[in-house]
């Protein structure tokens, strides 16, 4: 039997920058496999070591418009030890797009639900960086298994493309946001969406961080930024946010200028109570 003084200490996967045990930090109360047998949450988690391996399933649907849009692993001699996954738009033309989606048995939809004084809490983060944050639209978080593109063009505007989600973006430079500034936004039934934070936090060239938010399984939910709390907390109600639906991970990328730049994601997790 393995020691639960040594199962305590064991950040799943390459998340250790988020936490050091069970009882500190973002993950603080979330249930994970190793310490908890009753196994009272289902998850999601993915650090990109292989993409899409094996001849039964596939874990990640990718959808492109553009002949170099591209999403691969990417090699340890430019991105470190670890394995990552880089989603690349291409050179080709404006409006060009590549993305990952999970897919699970509830296609098209997704197996993750934020619904108010439900009691089912749940936890989403994602480490990521861009190789260039001038010009460049991205958009990831938990949306609704439809969505394909994340944005209607390359000004960044989203108008009804996503058709529930709770996720973060950026805007183009087009929008005067020069790519840089990251949002978190929600959207509900295909409505307008819905800004909760803009400029949570501000992108650098090459530098990763760390993006997530918690859904406290009562009323609200709270964004947190490299693992710390961001003094949002937002209410949960039925009008404005992705209200009792299925919801899946994206990842995705768009082209607004000719100019290939780069989203390259470390780590992906998504975990909620049963």
């Amino acid at each position: 039997m393995a020691d639960e003084r040594i199962l305590a200490k064991c950040a799943e996967g390459r998340n250790g920058e988020l936490v050091l045990s069970p009882a500190e930090g973002f993950w603080a109360k979330c249930p994970t496999l190793q310490v908890d047998p009753a196994l009272s949450a289902y998850s999601l988690f993915d650090d990109f070591m292989e993409l899409n391996r094996g001849p039964i399933t596939n874990r990640w649907q990718m959808d492109s418009v553009g002949i170099a849009s591209t999403a691969n692993l990417g090699s340890s001699a430019t991105y470190g030890l670890g394995g990552v996954v880089v989603l690349d738009a291409g050179i080709s033309a404006k409006n060009d797009y590549v993305n990952l989606k999970a897919v699970d048995v509830d296609a098209p939809l997704g197996a993750f639900k934020i619904t108010a004084a439900s009691g089912k809490k749940l936890w989403y983060a994602m480490k990521f960086k861009l190789t260039a944050v001038t010009y460049d639209c991205i958009c990831f978080g938990l949306l609704d298994g439809t969505t394909t593109k994340p944005f209607a063009d390359d000004t960044g505007a989203e108008s009804t493309v996503v058709v529930d989600g709770l996720y973060f973006r950026t805007l183009s430079g087009v929008l005067g946001a020069g790519g840089s500034v990251l949002d978190f936004a929600r959207a509900r039934n295909t409505a307008a969406e819905g800004v909760i934070k803009a400029g949570i936090a501000t992108l650098v060239a090459d530098t990763w961080i760390t993006a997530g938010f918690f859904f406290d399984g009562v009323s609200s939910v709270i964004p947190y930024i490299n693992g710390v709390q961001m003094a949002y907390p937002t209410a949960v109600d039925v009008a404005t946010f992705p209200y009792d639906v299925g919801l899946t991970p994206y990842i995705g990328i768009l082209a607004s200028e000719n100019a290939s730049k780069k989203l390259v994601v470390d780590w992906v997790k998504v975990v909620q109570q049963r």
